[in-house]
């Protein structure tokens, strides 16, 4: 049996089952997805004829599986035709939920968390009905695969914007929580996805601690922080992306998705050139000279003094200012310093990484699979579970995704104890809801 803490629902659907909603839609928001398709793959794809031009399914499943090694941007594109071709109203919420849990049940998959996104503007009303319907898809597909004998348990993460409005739908959620029991029972985490480049975690510190404290003053509505971090890091350098998954698991993050940044091959960063804000490079500075004394006890690393003459020398550039940064060989050393020194501080966390082999081949633009630093994480006692992430836009099982993870270099045993630990990784036990 798997466990499966990181999908996104609609991520889940298949290629039959998405076109088959969207052919049902007399409506679909074609605007969400044409623009960025074209400019990410330089194709134009026709609305008025869109159905019939991919009425082969095998055809249509081309357009809609992401199956190779692409930025961010391009696995958006793929996933704006989800957007663009589903309805997304109350009674098709209900029905994907039902459908996405059941067919989980019948590949072995006994505990899921399904990550949610609304809207940023999604009125307050709207914002629970859809809620409502959601956590009772979920339920009904729970019952499904029980009549089925194949038991599940289908919990909802709510995913919120980086950006705006994330504040005001937390506090409407633990409103509800502590109103509705389906709420309170079904609702387990949030969660930050999307875009991080431009979001650095520091600006979430202060929302972390509040709902840690909220944890802790009414366990029975905690709800886990998970973190998208160290997954698309185009606009800064690899040093700072794995600061940001060590700021992350500091300000109280108890998942983090993907940090792939925190245990790639630091050689995988050879003859790039890397541009990032001064306020970024300042950052970085000040964590190394802070915590120099720590770094350097996991090899070589900058000279102190040449940090120091660094800083002095970009005190004051504007922070606005973009510094283009040449990655070389005495980089790449300086960098697998700086990793195992943030691997071993987040081995001290309770911080669980969630690695999801196919997703991060394809978006992390890895070669292959044994390019995956998972067996890096285990190697530095760093927690991780293995998550689908889309599974139907990936065209991936839990079971493929453990396949992959032993091509990357996991041991059988290991991947045993990866599925045993993942149930103690769930969010309720993460935030303190459950105690047991």
């Amino acid at each position: 049996m798997y466990i499966d803490l990181h999908n996104h629902l609609y991520g889940c659907l298949p290629p039959e089952t998405l076109f088959r909603i969207g052919k049902n839609n007399p409506n679909p928001r074609w605007h969400l997805y044409l623009e960025s398709y074209e400019k990410a793959y330089g194709i134009k794809i026709r609305p008025s004829t869109f159905f019939d031009d991919y009425s082969d399914i095998k055809e249509f499943s081309k357009l809609y599986h992401f199956k190779e090694k692409a930025p961010f941007l391009h696995f958006q594109a793929k996933f704006n035709l989800i957007i663009a071709l589903v309805k997304f109203d109350e009674g098709e919420i209900t029905e994907v939920s039902h459908d996405v849990v059941y067919s989980n049940s019948l590949e072995d998959v006994s505990y899921a968390e399904y990550r949610l996104m609304f809207g940023k503007e999604e009125p307050k009303e709207s914002f629970y009905t859809k809620l409502m319907a959601s956590l009772e898809g979920l339920k009904k597909g729970e019952e499904s695969a029980k009549k089925a004998g194949k038991p599940i348990q289908a919990k909802l993460v709510m995913s919120l914007h980086r950006d705006l409005n994330f504040e005001r739908h937390y506090d409407w959620m633990k409103n509800w929580m502590e109103k509705e029991s389906l709420v309170r029972d079904g609702l387990v985490g949030i969660d930050f996805c999307h875009i991080e480049e431009g979001f650095p975690p520091k600006d979430k510190r202060s929302f972390f601690h509040s709902v840690n404290k909220d944890n802790k003053a009414e366990p029975k509505t905690a709800l886990s922080i998970l973190y998208h971090v160290g997954e698309s890091f185009r606009d800064k350098t690899p040093f700072s992306a794995v600061r940001w998954i060590i700021e992350s698991a500091e300000n109280g993050a108890h998942r983090l998705g993907h940090a792939l940044a925190l245990g790639i091959d630091s050689d995988y960063f050879l003859g790039e050139e890397r541009t990032e804000l001064v306020s970024e490079t300042k950052d970085q500075i000040e964590h190394e000279l802070m915590f120099y004394d720590e770094i350097t006890t996991y090899g070589p690393f900058y000279a102190k003094e040449e940090l120091e003459l660094k800083r002095k020398e970009i005190k004051t550039k504007p922070d606005s200012e973009i510094l283009t940064i040449p990655f070389d060989e005495t980089q790449s050393q300086y960098l697998h310093t700086f990793q195992n020194y943030a691997m071993s501080k987040i081995a001290k966390t309770n911080v669980v990484i969630e690695c999801c082999p196919s997703s991060n081949l394809y978006i992390g633009m890895l070669e292959s699979h044994i390019d995956h630093p998972i067996t890096r994480f285990l190697q530095n006692d760093v927690k991780i579970t293995i998550g689908s992430d889309d599974p139907g836009l990936f065209g991936t099982t839990m079971e493929e995704e453990y396949q992959h993870a032993h091509t990357a270099g996991v041991s059988e045993k290991d991947l045993e104890l990866i599925r045993s630990d993942s149930l103690d990784y769930r969010s309720t036990k993460l935030s303190g809801r459950d105690l047991d």
